[in-house]
Order: C-alpha cells, then structure tokens, then sequence
C-alpha cells in the first residue's frame, strides 16, 4: 500500500487518494497555522485589496469587501477540515458522497484542477511581473516574461511534488520569513515622506468611489468565490492532523490573521499611491528603487509564490488523481504545474481576474453547499471510506453519478447566472440556497424509496 511508508523516511510522499493511516497522523495546532496563514498571505488576496483601492473605493471599505469576503466562506472550509482530520481523505474523495464516484471525478475535482492551475498562473504572473520590474531596475537588462516565469515555476513544483511532510517544513521556515519582510517594507511604506503614505492619511483615504455598495460587492463576491473553490483543499490539509481541536483553532486563527495582513497590505499600498495602481510590489520598487529594498521585495516574492503555489498544485495534484486514479500523486502534480506554467505566459489572467473568478464563483458556490449540505446535516458525519472506493456500493448511485446532486448543480448555476445579481452577494446566497434545495430534493428520494418499497 503506497500510505505504509512513514513521510519523514522517504523523499516523496507516498499517500495519494486513500486514506491517511491514523500512525502517520501526528500534526498538530502550530503545523496547521503556519501551512493555512501561509496560504492566504499570497500575491493573489494582496492584489485584491490594491486592486479594489485602485477601483476607487476607500482604504476601509476595501479592507472590509476583501476580508469579509474571504472569511464568509470560512465556516463550510473550517467543516471540511473535519474530513480530513477524521478519515484522513482528501476532499475530492469525501465529494464521492455527494456527487456519486463518476460524479465527483467529472465535476468537483475537474473543476478543482482547473481552479489549481488558474490560481497557479496568476500568482506565478503577478510575482514574475514584479520580478521582471525588480530585475530591470537593478541590472538594466531586459529578461522575457516567459523565462522569468518558468525558473520561478520550477521551485514552486518542487516542494508540491515531493508532498506533505515538505509543504509542513516549508511552511515553518517561510512564515516567519515573510512576516518580517512585510513588515520590514510596510514600515517603509509608513514612514515614507510623502503625506499620503503617513497611515492616518491611509486610514481617511476616500477614493473616487467611497463606499459604493456596487464595487463593495463585486470585491465580495471575487474574495468568497475564491475561497469557496478551495473547500474540498481543507481536507487535503488536515489528512495527517492529529486533532480537531488544534485543527480548528490553526485553521480559524490563520483565516483571520492571513486574510487581515494580505488585504491590508495590499490595500495600504494601493491607497499611498491614490490608487493609480493596485500591485504592491510594483507599487514598492518604484518608491524605493534601492537595492537593499529590491532584496527584501524579491524574497517576499519568493517565499510568497512557493509557499501558495506548492500548496495549490498540490491540492491540483490530488484532484486529478481522483480523476485517474491510475496517476500516482506526483504525477498528477507534475502534470498540473506544466499546464500552470504555460498559462502564466498569458497576461489575460490577470486582465480578466474578476471574470475568471466569477466563473469559478459560478461553479464552486453550488458545489459547496452540496457537499456541506450532505456532510453535515444528511449523513452526519458518518462515512465509510471503503464505500468511497467500490462501484458496487452505496455511493456508485445511478451509472456512477447522483442525479440528485446533478440536479442542483445546475440549478445553482443558473441561479447563480441568471437568477441574483451581483449587488445580493451571489456567491453566499448560491451556496446557502443550492445547499437547502440538495437537503429537500434528497429527502423527497429517500421518502419515494421508503415508500416504494
């Protein structure tokens, strides 16, 4: 069995889909924090929170759209840690339950690689702009896009490959790392001469919008639809943890405390700038072109696109695998980051980052509130994992696909599409309705079959 192996023996990890043996579960709170934080202090949330500044909205209601947005998916992420943490199975796995064996292959996890490798290029992009612009200023030299884009790829790939145990390290090693280097360049950005650095300036920063409930919610639904597309990665995560206690304070307090440093910073430099940019990092090498400040730019960079790209291929990885499970994990990966790589060549991924993501909103909101709907409230928490892998048991459902969660799906979608405008919070309002609609539909089954028989 590929899980025999204990992680820190062997340079790959071995456990692909199946469950985690409960010797190998030994995570606990710190571990847990330091991978999740980690997660969201990424290029990707900062950009939200510049970008919504640069939209025109005010320093405090970018703040509040991004945070807020990010942390209303908080709750059905934080109950798919307990998946992970109980039977060890990856989230793609546990979607089996909800969608049919067949089902959860062709619709939750292909929707996952696809967010993977999209989320994958537009961090790669947004820190291979910023390395481009550094590179420059230093040398003079002029490098293509694509080729600074490929070297930062390949490391990022590395540490998904070789699994688990090496996300758990990297992630110890890089926080504190981080941290001090965002620190270090908001403390530059603080105390920088100009009046509209200085953070009450920041603080009373209005915009050409203010608080316009329109662009608010357009943030809103872009963080929270983000964050949704990641629900089945919280059990990735917490497979080898080794309890919920710790793995519901790690997760909660990373949320909260990632979420409000990315955001902040990324909006905190949007707004010394008057929001005529929304990147931080372009937005600190062109105040502070210095060399020493170059150093520090280039290394939060670093850290910040492997620590949220390692973890995001590697969730990417698992997907696939539970789509064909012929591949073993690190091939999955391998393949994942390749199609990641070439699509970071491709300005349009952050041109049309509020699209993209609506999409992804468009899909994931409803597959959330299926598979919370089920987990919590129609099994209660009972699975039987070996069920999850036999096409002869109760989760093969009809030809391998629950109609019942088919049905829903696509209602979903084009209540999603169709049906609540932007300005009512869709994504939330899609996942809580599809949820309470899969709950009704399942129950009127499960009564015919009673009755039927």
């Amino acid at each position: 069995m590929k899980a025999g192996h204990h992680a820190s023996t062997v340079p790959v990890e071995r456990c692909g889909i199946e469950p985690v043996p409960a010797g190998l579960k030994t995570v606990g709170f710190w571990d847990q924090f330091s991978i999740f934080i980690n997660f969201l202090i990424n290029p990707s949330v900062m950009l939200h929170g510049g970008a919504a500044v640069a939209m025109g909205l005010s320093f405090q209601a970018a703040c509040l759209a991004v945070g807020v947005g990010t942390l209303s998916a908080l709750v059905p992420y934080t109950v798919m840690t307990r998946i992970g943490v109980d039977y060890g199975i990856p989230g793609q796995v546990a979607a089996r339950i909800s969608f049919g064996i067949r089902g959860a292959q062709l619709i939750p996890s292909a929707a996952r690689v696809i967010c993977s490798i999209y989320f994958f290029a537009l961090n790669t992009l947004i820190g291979t702009i910023a390395l481009h612009t550094l590179f420059v200023q230093a040398t003079g030299r002029d490098l293509p896009l694509s080729l600074i884009g490929m070297l930062f790829g390949v490391l990022q790939i590395l540490f998904a490959v070789l699994g688990y145990d090496w996300l758990k390290t990297m992630s110890r090693f890089v926080l504190p790392l981080k941290l001090c280097a965002i620190l270090y360049l908001a403390g530059l950005l603080a105390t920088h001469p100009g009046p509209e650095f200085r953070p009450l300036a920041v603080w009373h920063y209005q915009g050409s919008q203010s608080w316009s409930w329109g662009i608010i919610a357009v943030w809103f639904n872009t963080s929270c639809s983000s964050w949704l597309s990641m629900i089945t990665d919280a059990a990735d995560f917490c497979r080898y943890s080794r309890s919920r206690r710790a793995t519901y304070w790690g997760v909660g307090l990373a949320s909260v405390c990632g979420t409000l440093v990315a955001a902040v910073f990324g909006a905190y430099a949007a707004a010394c700038v008057l929001g005529t940019s929304g990147n931080v990092f372009t937005i600190l090498s062109s105040t502070y072109p210095q060399a020493g400040v170059l150093v520090v730019i280039f290394v939060l960079l670093l850290l910040d696109n492997v620590s949220i790209n390692s973890l995001n291929i590697y969730t990417g990885g698992l997907a696939l695998e539970n789509m064909l499970p012929a591949l073993n994990r690190a091939t999955a990966t391998m393949a994942v980051s390749v199609v990641g790589i070439l699509l970071s060549g491709s300005q349009d991924v952050v041109s049309h980052l509020i699209q993209y993501i609506d999409v992804i909103g468009s899909m994931f909101a409803p597959i959330s509130g299926i598979i919370i709907a089920d987990i919590v409230y129609l099994h209660r928490w009972r699975i039987n994992t070996s069920q999850l892998f036999d096409p002869a048991g109760p989760y093969w459902y009809w030809h391998g696909f629950n109609r019942s969660a088919l049905a829903c799906m696509a209602g979903g979608m084009v209540l999603y599409y169709l049906v609540i405008p932007p300005s009512l919070l869709k994504p939330l309002l899609t996942f809580v309705v599809t949820g309470g609609a899969y709950m009704l539909l399942s129950g009127f089954e499960r009564a015919g079959t009673v009755a039927r028989h």
